[in-house]
């Protein structure tokens, strides 16, 4: 048996390779509802970033999962999202015969729904047509990547061997759509086979609508459709939406197109305006309508691509393309066991913009470095130091000589490093800021103070229904902003990153989010190997508050870079603001248990693996669940928010130092 989760990560890189872009690999179980967007009914399917795949396979070849792959890949390779039902009623006569308006049309409505609705039963049309598509696909792959004929034909070996001997060609030919049909439709499974062996250049999605067309009536005439027949139910299981995602960039096309068109109006306009006289006038007016006309085109295209994103994205997830994917056990302390590969995790870079202002955290800069600076000074090399016993030197090692003399007396041959000499020595330190982003980083350093109802003047408090009320003219001072936990974090780690930049250490500054165990979200502000710069300032600049707190894979996430980091000391601090929580964190949402001990074994794997892990809170009952989560000596409570960039300093060089 193949499990996806065991190979996920290869098969990630494979992907990768093929279709020279990163795709997520994800389990039909994570997200049932996609599974309506397969071509097919093997639970696989894909959307833009993601491809989704069963859990497991009874297949014995380990290339099972490359075949499904390369199949989904073929997709888009071969241009099936790209269907267009105009197209199809243009080049396809039959088609258009058939066609009629359905009620409730919208620019929105995919071209899928729309070929597939054309006929009585819609999910036998879908049906057909997907068979001679995955068969046109195979054709292509078998000719664009000879190597794969092997594994193909061991995979729909293994998938017929399931279902064993069917004179049903269409069920049989969902599973299979390599070498010799036979059933009820023979003519049809010849098309089939046309397709897979002797493929033309003229071959298109438009093929197998036209294939859909040729063998509809005489398939669907073979059924008796009743209730319990799965194609007598008219309900919609069609790969629309991937179609729909890939219509808004034509969409978005349209809208370029339709600003250029203003802008050349425009142009004209002043030109014509330039010459007035009467009918430079009539020629303006009417100049200034089409710009109008445009103009509501476009603002119309545009609203229609809003709406249009929203329904995909609610459909299809948010998206992941710039993020990469990783699954992490959880330590299920009830059961005393690993849940595998439960979590998701997602890495995506923190990107800021121009709107994220830096001015307040430059200010912070110049105030703070200078103290933490001279801190971390003090745990600098001291640049020369003395090696003993190697091969060639400025010295002597007296004490590599006395061995040598007796290793001689002993009859045993003597080492030749008995030098010594000085050599410049540098630290060798990864560290990782792992920054809580959840929701209540939001919250002010300090909440509001009750209001005092005790002088309470009913007579002088203004009548807010009355706009004459003189009392409401009072000049009354704006309240200034209350500075939030999330402000002093960022500040935190701008005041860290300059300080260490100055002294050398690789470190990277991540924000760690998420809801559900199959959506943590890491954000990279910061990677190890960049250098801080502007982007960076910005990145930190651009952290802001999200969603709940799932910190076991967050720290085991961070581990796994820090072990790739390849440095000899690794260092993890993670700064919070309250306990591990999350929607699905363990059985009930109320216990709390379960996430602090799900932390607290992270931080011992992460410890087993040599990274040495300290927890920085603000909260100031932190204490009640450190204790369990963390190490003795390992946590901090802030009292002071100010104090955190300090606090952390000295903590790192504690860290660090030895």
């Amino acid at each position: 048996m193949q499990i996806l989760a065991e190979i996920e990560e290869p098969l990630a890189l494979f992907t990768e390779g093929i279709a020279g872009r990163y795709f997520h690999i994800r389990t039909s179980e994570e997200f049932a509802s996609h599974r309506r967007l397969a071509l097919g009914d093997d639970g696989t399917g894909q959307t833009s970033d993601t491809i989704f795949l069963p859990e497991s396979l009874d297949s014995p070849s380990a290339a099972s999962y490359r075949v499904l792959v390369m199949e989904q890949i073929g997709l888009r390779e071969c241009g099936t999202f790209g269907f267009r039902m105009s197209t199809a009623l243009e080049q396809l006569p039959a088609l258009a015969a058939r066609y009629t308006e359905p009620r409730g049309l919208t620019a929105r409505t995919g071209d899928f729904h729309l070929l597939f609705g054309v006929f009585a039963q819609p999910a036998l049309a879908a049906d057909i047509f997907n068979l001679a598509e995955k068969a046109r696909i195979l054709g292509y792959l078998l000719r664009a990547y000879p190597g794969i004929r092997r594994h193909v034909e061991q995979y729909h070996g293994y998938l017929l061997s399931l279902t064993g001997p069917s004179n049903d060609a269409l069920i049989a030919g969902k599973r299979q759509v390599w070498g010799e049909f036979s059933g009820l439709w023979p003519e049809y499974c010849q098309s089939l086979e046309r397709l897979v062996t002797e493929a033309q250049t003229t071959d298109s999605v438009y093929t197998s609508v036209e294939i859909l067309l040729q063998y509809y009536d005489q398939i669907e005439g073979a059924y008796v459709f009743t209730e319990t027949t799965p194609y007598a139910q008219q309900e919609e299981s069609l790969p629309d939406w991937l179609a729909r995602e890939e219509r808004i960039e034509e969409w978005e096309e349209q809208v370029d197109q339709l600003s250029m068109a203003m802008a050349v109006e425009m142009l004209e306009a002043e030109d014509v305006e330039a010459e007035r006289g009467e009918a430079g006038d009539a020629a303006v007016r009417e100049a200034d309508v089409d710009i109008k006309s445009l103009i509501d085109e476009r603002d119309t295209m545009k609203r229609r691509i809003d709406m249009e994103k929203s329904s995909v994205q609610h459909a299809l997830g948010a998206d992941r393309s710039n993020a990469r994917s990783y699954r992490y056990d959880e330590w299920n302390y009830l059961e005393h066991r690993y849940l595998t590969h439960w979590c998701r995790v997602f890495e995506e870079p923190l990107v800021g913009t121009s709107d994220d202002d830096t001015t307040e955290l430059q200010q912070v800069i110049k105030h703070f470095q200078p103290l933490v600076q001279k801190q971390l000074e003090q745990i600098r090399p001291t640049g020369l130091q003395r090696v003993t016993r190697v091969q060639d030197g400025d010295e002597l090692d007296l004490n590599a000589i006395i061995e040598a003399r007796q290793d001689i007396r002993a009859g045993h041959s003597p080492s030749e490093r008995f030098y010594s000499r000085k050599e410049r020595m540098h630290r060798d330190v990864c560290a990782i800021f792992l920054v809580d982003l959840s929701a209540s980083t939001d919250d002010p350093i300090e909440p509001p103070e009750p209001y005092d109802w005790s002088e309470y003047d009913e007579d002088g408090f203004p009548n807010l229904r009355d706009p004459w009320d003189t009392s409401l003219d009072d000049d009354v001072e704006d309240e200034e902003p209350k500075r939030k936990i999330i402000d002093i974090q960022r500040e935190a780690m701008v005041v860290m990153a300059s300080a260490l930049d100055s002294l050398g250490d690789s470190y990277g500054i991540y924000g760690f989010s998420g809801y559900g165990k199959d959506c943590v979200e890491v954000f990279v502000a910061k990677e190890p190997n960049q250098g801080f710069s502007k982007q960076s300032l910005q990145a930190i600049a651009a952290m802001k508050p999200k969603r709940s707190t799932r910190m076991g894979p967050a720290i085991r996430h961070s581990t796994h870079k820090l072990m790739q980091s390849g440095h000899a000391m690794k260092v993890l601090m993670v700064i919070s603001d309250g306990f591990p929580q999350d929607s699905d964190y363990g059985p009930d949402r109320g216990n709390h248990d379960y996430g602090v001990e799900d932390t607290a074994k992270a931080i011992v794997e992460a410890q087993q693996k040599g990274v040495e892990t300290f927890c920085v809170t603000v909260d100031r009952s932190g204490n009640d669940y450190l204790k369990r989560m963390c190490p003795d000596s390992r946590y901090l409570i802030i009292e002071e928010m100010e104090d955190l960039p300090d606090q952390l300093s000295k903590v790192y060089a504690a860290l660090t130092g030895r």
